[in-house]
């Protein structure tokens, strides 16, 4: 935007030099005819710029607007599939996952209690509650979340989302070791084979921290 500027400013200040150089011969109408024209001249540009100058700014909330109205959508799809099949547990799964991309994490966190009860406790669905907890909770383990934790990994020691969470903890806490240790555990089993370039890179930020820090 600032080449725009530029460009526009030298756009209305070539005309207006070029007149103020007339003006100097020319007679007392034709002087204030030619003020009033710089002026007009100099408001347009103003005008322009500030139609253009905004278009990346417009673009951006228009682009989280939508993504709004498609969240909103979604949850209220959502709620309605919940409605009509109370006892589905894929629907409620939806919702609150619905509600975690939305950041409702505290709606997340029902949710996911609601379907714990109909799927009797799925370590996947634990590992979820966790990260929703997390997030509820300013990005902290707190008792709550470490008991649930514990849950899960008491009935799949390599729960993707949970091994996640511990690993991203760790390293959001600057213990590089412990975060990659959580991660090469994933990796090295073969359990988060679709997260296994998010790793990766993970490991590879963690382990340069490492030594940044010895």
């Amino acid at each position: 935007m600032n080449n725009l500027w530029i460009f526009l400013a030298a756009a209305a200040l070539v005309p207006v030099l070029a007149l103020a150089l007339y003006t100097r011969s020319a007679r007392k109408n034709d002087r204030l005819f030619i003020a009033g024209f710089c002026a007009v001249l100099l408001a347009l540009s103003a005008a322009v710029y500030g139609t253009l100058g905004r278009w990346a700014d417009w673009q951006t909330q228009r682009i989280d607007n939508d993504a709004a109205h498609l969240l909103t959508a979604k949850i209220t799809e959502a709620q309605r599939r919940v409605k009509n099949m109370p006892g589905n547990s894929v629907a409620r799964m939806q919702l609150a996952e619905a509600y975690f991309e939305a950041g409702q994490y505290a709606r997340a966190v029902d949710a996911y209690d609601e379907c714990l009860k109909l799927d009797g406790g799925r370590a996947e669905t634990l590992g979820k509650k966790a990260y929703a907890l997390w997030y509820r909770d300013g990005r902290k383990l707190t008792q709550e979340s470490r008991s649930v934790i514990d849950a899960a990994l008491a009935k799949n020691p390599l729960e993707v989302q949970t091994l996640m969470l511990l690993g991203q903890d760790a390293y959001m806490r600057e213990r590089w070791s412990e975060a990659i240790g959580y991660w090469k555990r994933l990796l090295d089993s073969g359990a988060a084979r679709a997260q296994e370039r998010a790793l990766l890179t993970a490991i590879a930020n963690a382990e340069s921290r490492a030594r940044k820090q010895d």
